[in-house]
């Protein structure tokens, strides 16, 4: 585990050492209730992004619709509504009600409010899915994600849990180069008087290797099974190739599908 980093706005950057760890930290870093769609295909249409669409592929090679599943951690539950209006058995969860205006659109979600780390009765569950809160949690907590995680599932039961905030040779020179130059340009431009923001470095997260993620899962009696990716090239957005070279991030794209070293959606398969 290390700790990755990204570039913000003086004003949102909460100290250079500080990562959100509560519910409140995390509705404004992702923005829950700050957006607002009025029609179902305004939903989707936002949430199509092409990392959303490879999401939904993965997943739907592992989703099976006569499982049940809990979602943890759904927020706006893009990645769930597909599946619900596609008819599959899930019920989506946050720590903070994320999932209200979602509701309003789509009347066949179901959202709790939940934690997973202080977790109430919700009950039993065939499979837990879950699609973005790896870099949230220090060691400790993580291993408690897993372990609680267990008291959930049904015999047989399967998690399934999506490693969005990777560690490997890639990121680290995008956490160490890239990053800090994209800032100092943008620092720069606060300088040069074209931007009038002030921006500086501040700690994302706590990245981790594939590795690491099964080797914490094994010490809960997790089984690796199938292993999905999407999310091709993201990574390089923390650097902003994708605005700065349109043509070159998407031969990057096309690129990472083979060898998925920038991708930041690794989805596995844990069986118990």
């Amino acid at each position: 585990m290390r700790i990755g980093w990204k570039c913000v706005p003086a004003e949102q950057a909460q100290g250079r050492d500080h990562i959100d760890a509560t519910g409140d930290e995390f509705s404004v870093t992702m923005g829950y209730g700050i957006r607002e769609f009025h029609t179902p295909a305004e939903f989707l249409a936002f949430h199509s992004s092409p990392w959303i669409r490879e999401m939904h592929s993965a997943l739907a090679e592992l989703l099976d619709r006569r499982r049940s599943v809990l979602s943890i951690g759904s927020g706006e539950c893009e990645h769930e509504v597909p599946f619900v209006l596609e008819g599959f058995d899930i019920m989506t969860s946050d720590v903070v009600d994320s999932g209200a205006p979602s509701r309003r659109l789509f009347p066949a979600l179901r959202f709790r409010t939940f934690d997973i780390l202080k977790p109430d009765p919700i009950g039993a569950f065939d499979d837990v899915l879950i699609t973005g809160l790896d870099f949230y949690f220090a060691d400790d907590d993580f291993s408690r994600l897993f372990a609680n995680t267990q008291a959930l599932l049904r015999p047989g039961g399967r998690l399934l849990f999506t490693l969005r905030y990777r560690d490997n040779a890639a990121t680290w020179l995008i956490d160490r180069i890239g990053i800090p130059a994209s800032c100092a340009m943008r620092r720069m431009a606060s300088v040069l008087g074209v931007s009038r923001r002030h921006w500086v470095m501040k700690r994302h997260g706590y990245r981790r290797s594939m590795r690491e993620v099964v080797r914490m899962a094994a010490r809960h009696s997790f089984r690796l099974g199938r292993v999905r990716h999407a999310g091709f090239g993201v990574e390089l957005t923390r650097v902003y190739i994708d605005r700065l070279a349109p043509p070159l991030y998407a031969l990057i794209r096309a690129i990472d599908r083979r060898l998925h070293v920038f991708n930041n959606a690794i989805v596995f398969e844990f069986l118990t």
